[in-house]
């Protein structure tokens, strides 16, 4: 892999990374002002209690790209960044343009979705 694709793809991870974490500071901010306000009936309480559940989603979801991000960079510190983990091959770079911090090659992912659609059987996803 070209060293200019590793570079803009590192600058791309550091920037994003920065964005989630201003991000999560943002939502952190916003559920400590709503513990702060206190809570003028049950209606209320009601619907603050679950802005902070959201809120906590929210940063958990947040928290988790986060880490991939670091795992993406230290990939790349290592010299391991762009290789499957799986199979060892190189990772497309059009596919790691859309998503840096894929671990897996297309092949060994879409074999990994199709084994855990399997053992969750049939009806998947489905009411």
């Amino acid at each position: 892999m070209r060293q200019k694709h590793l570079d803009e793809i590192r600058t791309r991870l550091y920037q994003t990374r920065e964005n989630l974490l201003l991000e999560l500071r943002h939502k952190n901010e916003e559920a400590a002002r709503l513990m702060d306000e206190g809570v003028a009936d049950i209606g209320d309480m009601s619907l603050t209690d679950e802005l902070k559940d959201f809120l906590h989603l929210l940063g958990d979801s947040k928290r988790e790209e986060i880490l991939r991000i670091d795992d993406a960079l230290e990939r790349l510190r290592q010299g391991a960044y762009g290789i499957c983990v799986q199979c060892g091959e190189e990772i497309d770079i059009q596919r790691l343009q859309i998503r840096p911090t894929a671990r897996y090659c297309i092949r060994c992912k879409t074999i990994m979705e199709k084994n855990e659609n399997e053992k969750a059987g049939p009806g998947r996803g489905t009411i």
